[in-house]
C-alpha cells in the first residue's frame, strides 16, 4: 500500500461529517465509552497521522491510554452548585462503568496524581490491560452500529494484532475537523451525563458540567522550568534576551488548541512575550527555532525531562506541531509575531517538515 494518498475531496470530507453527525444522533449510546472512543481516533489521529488521505493503524493500547486521561477527572467525586451531595458521576444507563470503577481503584491508591500512577510501571499496566478489554469487548466494535446495522465508515470492525486501521480518508477528517468533532462528541458526552436519573442529585444548578468533564489536569510545570533554563542558557526562546528572574513556562502549541502537556512543547519565555503571544500559534522564525532546538537537542531533553519525573513524547509533539500548522495555513490564521504584531504564515513553514514536521 502506498504510503501516500491523496486526500478526499470535499464531498467525501462532507460525507464524512455527515455520517458522524448520523452516528451521534442515533448511535444507540448506553454508556459514555463510544464518546470517549470517538475522541481518541481523533486525539491520535492528530498525534500520529498526516494530512495523505491514508489508512492508520491505531492499536488498543493507544486508544486505552485516551480513556485513561478522559475518565481520570471524571473518576472524582462532583458536587454541583445547591446539590446535597457529592459522588462520582453515572456514565451508564446501568451500573457505573467498569473503567471508572478501575480509575477510582488507581486514583485512590495514587493519591489522586496520573503522573505517579502512569510511573508506577506494574500499576499502569495493570490498569491498561483492564482498560483494553474493555474496550474490545463494549465500544470497539459497537461504536459504529446505528439502528441495528452496521455503518463502517470509520473502520472495518476487526481486531488485527491488538489493533484496528482507520479506512482511508477518516484519519485525515478527524484532523482536519479536529476542533468541530470534538466540540460535537463533548456536546453529547455533557447531554447524556445530564440525562441520567442517578446524576440528578448531584448537578443541582450546576453551570460548570463541561470544565469538569473535560478540563484537563494541568501538569506542575514548576519542574520543567529548570531544564528548559538550562538548554535555553537563560535566555528568553522568542526575544533572546536574558532572562532575569526564571521565566515563565509556555506551550508553544496553545494549550488551547491542543490541551496536552509534553515536554518538548515547552519553551521559556519572558512574562511579557508568554503574555503578548497569548493563545496564538508562533510566527516562522520561532517554529524554525523550535524545530533547530528538538532536532538537535531532542533525545537529551527528553533525558533530562525524564529525570525530573516530567511526560514528553517527541514524536508526539512533531505531530502536533504539524498539524497545528497545516490546520492554520488552511484557514488563513494570522499568527503571532516578536513585538506583539499578527503576521500571515510565512509558506516557508512547509519547508521545515523536512526536519521532522
Amino acid at each position: 500500500m502506498p504510503s501516500r494518498m491523496p486526500a478526499p475531496c470535499s464531498d467525501e470530507q462532507v460525507k464524512f461529517l455527515l455520517q458522524l453527525q448520523t452516528l451521534l444522533a442515533q448511535g444507540g449510546f448506553v454508556a459514555t465509552y463510544k464518546f470517549a472512543l470517538l475522541l481518541a481516533l481523533a486525539d491520535i489521529s492528530v498525534e500520529k497521522g498526516d494530512d495523505s488521505g491514508a489508512s492508520m493503524r491505531v492499536s488498543i493500547e493507544a486508544i486505552a491510554e485516551k480513556f485513561v486521561d478522559y475518565y481520570w477527572r471524571q473518576a472524582m467525586p462532583y458536587q454541583g452548585l445547591g446539590a446535597k451531595k457529592a459522588a462520582v458521576l453515572r456514565q451508564n444507563t446501568d451500573r457505573q462503568a467498569a473503567i471508572i470503577r478501575a480509575i477510582e481503584e488507581i486514583r485512590s491508591r495514587c493519591e489522586g496524581s496520573l503522573p505517579r500512577a502512569r510511573n508506577d510501571r506494574r500499576t499502569w499496566q495493570s490498569l491498561l490491560a483492564k482498560v483494553k478489554r474493555t474496550i474490545k469487548e463494549q465500544p470497539l466494535l459497537k461504536l459504529q452500529t446505528i439502528g441495528g446495522r452496521q455503518l463502517e465508515f470509520l473502520y472495518a470492525n476487526t481486531v488485527v494484532a491488538d489493533a484496528i486501521e482507520l479506512k482511508p480518508g477518516v484519519a485525515f477528517c478527524l484532523r482536519r475537523y479536529h476542533e468541530l468533532i470534538q466540540d460535537l462528541v463533548r456536546g453529547a458526552w455533557v447531554r447524556f451525563v445530564r440525562g441520567l436519573r442517578e446524576n440528578q442529585p448531584l448537578l443541582g444548578q450546576t453551570v460548570d458540567l463541561d470544565e469538569f468533564l473535560f478540563g484537563s489536569e494541568r501538569a506542575d510545570l514548576s519542574v520543567a522550568r529548570p531544564v528548559l533554563l538550562d538548554f535555553q542558557e537563560g535566555r528568553c526562546f522568542y526575544c533572546e534576551g536574558v532572562l532575569q528572574s526564571r521565566g515563565e513556562v509556555d506551550h508553544f502549541v496553545p494549550w488551547s488548541l491542543y490541551p496536552v502537556d509534553l515536554g518538548h512543547n515547552f519553551v521559556l519565555a519572558h512574562a511579557s512575550c508568554n503574555a503578548a503571544k497569548k493563545d496564538r500559534l508562533a510566527a516562522y522564525e520561532h517554529l524554525h527555532r523550535w524545530c533547530d532546538r528538538n532536532v538537535e537537542q531532542g533525545k537529551e531533553l527528553g533525558a533530562a525531562f525524564d529525570e525530573v519525573g516530567f511526560l514528553h513524547d517527541l514524536q508526539a509533539s512533531w505531530r502536533v506541531t504539524s498539524w497545528a500548522y497545516g490546520q492554520a495555513a488552511a484557514a488563513g490564521v494570522h499568527v503571532w509575531a516578536r513585538g506583539g504584531g499578527s503576521v500571515s504564515l510565512d509558506p516557508r513553514w512547509r519547508g521545515l517538515q523536512g526536519m521532522r514536521l
